[in-house]
């Protein structure tokens, strides 16, 4: 299985090397992931939608933006417009 930055699981049904003529099949290259990638899915997705408890502090809670309020412009003056990059969360 391959983990990616979006946060999800995809299972490999291969892996070839063309140079040495290599084919590596896992699962008889099923199409279906195999049981160990349906129980992290399961555990990663229960932990994503609140169902599971997030004992690694993977998720965080999104708040509504503020204009003027959220973020500051570079001379350190609140706006909505200008953000200063050192400023953001």
């Amino acid at each position: 299985m391959a983990a990616g930055t979006a946060a999800a699981l995809v299972p490999i049904k291969s892996i070839t090397m063309r140079s040495r003529g290599d084919k590596f099949e896992f699962q008889n290259g099923s199409d279906e992931p195999g049981p160990a990638c349906v129980k992290f899915l399961e555990q990663l997705q229960g932990i994503q939608r609140g169902k599971i408890e997030d004992k690694f502090g993977w998720c965080d809670q999104v708040k509504q933006y503020t204009a003027g309020k959220d973020y500051q412009t570079e001379s350190g003056a609140q706006s909505g417009d200008a953000k200063a990059v050192g400023q953001l969360p």
